[in-house]
Parts: structure tokens; sequence; C-alpha cells
């Protein structure tokens, strides 16, 4: 796992990491995120809706972007006035789960959607990209 410091000096430090795509990374960029959250002025309520968006996020690069390739997930939140802007992206190449798959997963895109005040997938040749914005309360 990688960090980048931040370019901004008078401002919170955005947060980035990038990571290889292997799902034991995943609870390490949780913890780490929640860190950064404890950090800036969030709701813990807030945060760990954030925290349990962004996994579902990572854990999707992860298991349907790159199934294993060995590529990189770059994470990145930054503070606003107004919100936590996230953005997660890899370069892998989606696909959808077969329609036989556990019918008890599935529901990432759904939890991302309803924890966040604004949710897109952007999804290409270069790979898939979700931005999330979460409202400060």
């Amino acid at each position: 796992m990688t960090t980048h410091p931040s370019r901004q000096e008078n401002m919170v430090k955005p947060f980035e990491v990038d990571f290889a795509a292997d799902a034991a990374r995943l609870a390490d960029v949780r913890h780490a995120l929640q860190a950064w959250l404890d950090e800036v002025p969030v709701d813990p309520n807030e945060a760990y809706d954030i925290v349990l968006a962004v996994g579902e996020a990572c854990t999707n690069a992860v298991e349907h972007g790159h199934r294993g390739d060995g590529g990189t997930i770059r994470l990145s939140a930054a503070l606003t006035e107004t919100d936590v802007h996230i953005v997660v992206s890899d370069g892998g190449r989606w696909v959808v789960p077969a329609p036989d798959t556990d019918q008890a997963r599935g529901r990432g895109m759904g939890i991302m959607r309803a924890l966040s005040s604004e949710f897109e997938v952007s999804t290409s040749a270069a790979g898939t990209v979700v931005v999330m914005r979460f409202a400060r309360v």
C-alpha cells in the first residue's frame, strides 16, 4: 500500500492510497480510511457510512474489476466545506457476475447508493471509477 502526500497545506490533507487488488488488503485500507476520518471534522456516524460504502467499492474493484490480475486500485478522499468526496478507481475490466452466483451477495451497489449523497459509476476500457459524495451534517 502506497500513500501519497497532500499538496494542500492550508486545508485538511486529502487521503490517497494505492493498493494491490487483493482481498487480503481490504481491511488495511478500511482501517487507514477510518484513521483519516478520525482526524477530520466528520461525525462518527457519517464516518461509519463512508467506510462501509468505500469498503464495498474497493471490494467490487478487487472481485469484479481485477479478479486476481495483480492490478492496482486507487482510493482518494477529500474533505470540502459541504461533503466528503471519494473516488475509487481501478484499471481492470469489470465482469458482471453470472446470474447463478450466490444470491446473498450483490448488494454493494445498493449500499453505496443508499449511503452516499451522490453516487456514480463509470466503466471504460481504462477501468472503472466510482465517485461518491457524502454530505456533512
